[in-house]
């Protein structure tokens, strides 16, 4: 069979070769649980938290063919995953949320269209300081709340997290997200499309987003931060946003030659046009396939 490859979308062909091979559960997959090492950890905790992940995993295996839920074992690894393992709450998670449209996003007409507003895409080949976690970029002041759909925004959003989980790695590691706020007035919000954006960040699919940098923010913004938007995240959450005075300290955040790969939005290199086209090419081209 010949493979395809659209032109301009290398960094993506290469970010999508590992594929992973999640089935339906209903199928017979023969997942298991990737052993998971860190070097601060001894053995003997290194073991527990092994056989504490794949009992997770195989008591939701379980309990989702007892109910009827059709997931795939990816799925449930996401949502395992995101709840650290803990049962209890993987298992509640999966049950409220297994259907959930937001974890089943095609790129379909109206998220086309929503992808061509770029106001949220994906910078590929970048990743932070420690090389962990995937980026995508935030313009928010091109979303305006009173002509826009936030629902659109939410799954231009989520369809991103999906995309970057899904392998077990990626799933781990969590994302990163820079919000830029240049240009960003009152036009460009409500407390309304706030509240949704930040749970949706949060909450909505079963991805990590372990950093979160706003740069470009006007003088007011961080009062407004403390008030308003801070209140709209859970404090542990709060902890990983970070608000910085000047675009050039993403740097310090950031993985090495990190310019190469941020957006000609904040002065950089990359058009994000071509990013979105490649981006929007490779994905049609994969679901059509599917």
């Amino acid at each position: 069979m010949t493979k395809i490859i659209f032109p301009k979308a290398g960094l993506f062909l290469k970010q999508h070769q590992k594929q992973n091979d999640a089935k339906d559960i209903d199928g017979g997959s023969s997942f298991t649980t990737e052993i998971h090492s860190d070097s601060s950890l001894d053995g003997a905790s290194t073991d527990r938290q092994n056989r504490k992940e794949q009992e997770c995993i195989r008591k939701l295996k379980e309990e989702c063919r007892f109910a009827n839920i059709s997931a795939s074992d990816i799925i449930i690894f996401r949502f395992a995953c995101f709840y650290d393992f803990h049962f209890d709450k993987a298992r509640t998670a999966i049950v409220q949320k297994f259907d959930d449209l937001h974890l089943n996003l095609r790129m379909e007409d109206k998220l086309c269209e929503q992808f061509q507003n770029k106001v949220i895409f994906p910078l590929p080949g970048l990743m932070t300081k420690n090389k962990k976690h995937e980026v995508l970029y935030f313009h928010a002041s091109r979303h305006f709340p009173a002509t826009m759909d936030t629902e659109m925004l939410i799954k231009n959003m989520t369809y991103i997290f999906n995309d970057m989980s899904l392998t077990k790695e990626q799933c781990r590691n969590g994302v990163a997200m820079v919000i830029d706020l240049n240009h960003w007035t009152f036009k460009n919000f409500t407390p309304e499309c706030s509240n949704k954006f930040f749970k949706a960040l949060q909450y909505q699919v079963p991805t990590k987003v372990e950093a979160v940098y706003i740069v470009n923010a006007p003088n007011w913004f961080p009062k407004m931060y403390r008030h308003l938007f801070k209140k709209m995240m859970a404090k542990s959450f709060a902890k990983k946003v970070l608000i910085l005075k000047h675009p050039q300290q993403l740097q310090n955040h950031l993985m090495d030659g990190c310019e190469k790969y941020l957006p000609v939005e904040m002065g950089y290199w990359v058009d994000s046009s071509e990013i979105i086209d490649d981006f929007v090419d490779m994905k049609l081209h994969s679901e059509s396939n599917h």
